[in-house]
């Protein structure tokens, strides 16, 4: 009797069992589940290696892209790096919607494998019953339907000679179908006592619980943390966080690499257990080192070992009970004075006791029943099982490609995401004259470099030069060879020290109302000069003044 699945999981078995397989000489191989085949594990194998080579694929591509780009400083404008957030953005959303489907299928999986593992306690559970009552049973007809007693009796001495032979031979027959019936139980000890060689229901449980309780918790702490750098990067890009897009682009790269060894995992044993999902009894019953499975759940009413073994054994308790009470006729007239009646009674009655746990243990091993828990445990294994198997493949195969989307992304977008300059960082030198069009105080203090220079100073300048060239003068002073001109016609010599403030700005260091630009010998009177000691206007040839031409 084959297992009943659910429609979703025989389109999943079908899906999963069509799927073409080659070794590595690109041979087709058989899709018949078939686990201790060279050919078959070979052809898995090579499917799994799709996405591991996917993998390596991507990880050169990102490689060779940010050799590409760790070099490239060119300036971004805003809107490219908004259409990178954007697009950081979606797939992201994206990869957290593969994510969660991970999580349901990681479900799923669990799910069914404890559906499994409940109607494999179960087996287990009733394996240990038939042990334990055969053991009981058998030791039962051994303890207590002893002849030896009755043997005694028949040894007396009577008149009726043929009579006693026939009771003689009819307790031998008795001691005979007892003995019989009780190797059969015997036999099925045999089948159920499991050796060292042999693998049963409890130990493929055990383990199988093992890896499940390790695998499960660890499944959903991995698809956790792929959400927290989800979570990660939504937070980066929002407030164009560096420190966050660099610590996704490292710890992401992880997580593709890992997504796509999952997914190679996942691969192989989807497809390896969609093809076990086509004839599941077929493979269990070709086990013979499961004794347990392969007794309790293989072979028909009329072939199951148990089953024969113990008709046999109840054939036997019947054929002896028969010929006790042949004996219980016979020696009531052989013997009247000798109460045989109770001991045969005795025997009688133990010997009906053991009919009755027999008929017990056939129930027990019926196929039907053992076939409901086998039914059970198959659906949750093809059916659950498989389907959230299927999905944390899709999982893992979207959040991998999504996931490298990702780091490539990211990884173009910290490069070209500038740096937030510190507080108070003033490296870049403000031009001496500003724009016309700029408000600005002109008692403000401006900084040039590392030096401050009054705004008075240039405000009174600046008052100057408009009143020069408003001037009826219509010469223009040029720069001379030695470049004395305006301010930088004031020279010492480096024997002396530079001239103080008072001597640059006012013309001599007891005055203030000397103005800028006059040398100290002008103090009394205007020296001679192209423009009669005016100001010189401005032309295109004039130094910008600096701060270091005070000093």
């Amino acid at each position: 009797m084959e297992p009943q699945t659910t429609p979703n999981s025989n389109l999943v078995v079908r899906l999963l069992h069509s799927v073409p397989r080659f070794n590595i000489t690109l041979h087709k191989v058989s899709n018949t589940f078939n686990p201790s085949s060279d050919s078959y594990v070979e052809s898995l194998g090579i499917l799994a290696s799709i996405p591991a080579a996917v993998l390596i694929v991507s990880l050169i591509g990102l490689l060779l892209y940010l050799l590409t780009r760790c070099c490239d400083r060119k300036p971004r404008r805003g809107k490219s790096n908004a259409c990178q957030k954007c697009t950081l953005l979606i797939v992201t959303i994206l990869c957290g919607c593969a994510i969660g489907l991970g999580l349901y299928g990681n479900d799923d999986l669990h799910n069914g494998v404890l559906q499994v593992f409940g109607s494999g306690r179960q087996v287990e559970a009733l394996v240990k019953s038939v042990r334990n009552q055969t053991d009981t049973l058998k030791h039962n007809l051994k303890s207590r339907v002893v002849m030896s007693e009755l043997e005694d009796i028949f040894d007396k001495p009577t008149s009726n000679q043929t009579a006693l032979t026939i009771v003689l031979y009819t307790v031998r027959q008795v001691k005979d179908n007892t003995t019989l019936a009780i190797n059969a139980l015997e036999a099925v000890s045999y089948f159920i006592r499991s050796s060292h060689s042999e693998v049963t229901i409890k130990n493929v449980l055990d383990t199988a619980e093992f890896y499940e309780s390790i695998r499960w918790p660890v499944t959903l702490g991995f698809l956790a943390v792929l959400l927290l750098l989800c979570t990660i990067l939504i937070i980066g890009v929002a407030r164009s966080s560096r420190c966050a897009l660099i610590f996704f682009s490292v710890f992401g790269l992880l997580g593709v690499t890992l997504c796509w060894l999952l997914s190679s995992i996942y691969l192989a044993g989807a497809i390896a257990l969609g093809d076990f999902c086509v004839k599941p009894n077929e493979y269990i019953c070709s086990q013979q080192k499961v004794p347990d499975i392969h007794y309790t759940n293989c072979g028909t009413v009329g072939t199951n070992t148990f089953i024969l073994r113990l008709n046999e054994s109840r054939d036997n308790v019947d054929r002896a009970k028969d010929a006790l009470q042949i004996v219980s006729r016979i020696s009531m007239d052989m013997y009247p004075r000798v109460d045989v009646g109770s001991k045969i009674s005795h025997i009688q009655t133990e010997l009906d006791n053991s009919k009755r746990q027999l008929m017990v243990l056939s129930t027990m091993l019926d196929p039907r029943t053992v076939q409901h828990h086998y039914n059970t445990a198959t659906k949750g294994l093809c059916g659950a099982s498989l389907f959230g198997l299927a999905l944390m493949l899709v999982a893992s195969l979207f959040s991998a490609f999504f996931l490298t989307i990702l780091v490539c992304v990211d990884s173009h977008a910290w490069i070209y995401l500038a740096k937030k300059r510190p507080y108070g960082d003033k490296s870049e030198t403000t031009p001496l004259f500003p724009s016309s069009g700029s408000s600005m105080s002109p008692t403000a203090p401006i900084l040039s470099g590392t030096s401050t220079i009054n705004r008075t100073l240039l405000h009174h300048q600046q008052q100057n030069q408009l009143g020069a060239i408003n001037s009826t003068t219509t010469g223009t002073l040029t720069m001379s060879r030695n470049g004395t001109a305006g301010l930088r016609g004031l020279e010492y010599s480096g024997d002396s020290p530079p001239p103080e403030y008072n001597v640059v700005v006012h013309g001599n260091r007891n005055s203030g109302h000397q103005t800028l630009g006059r040398l100290p010998s002008q103090q009394s009177s205007y020296s001679s000069g192209p423009n009669s000691g005016k100001y010189a206007t401005l032309s295109k040839q004039c130094k910008t003044l600096e701060s270091n031409d005070f000093y």
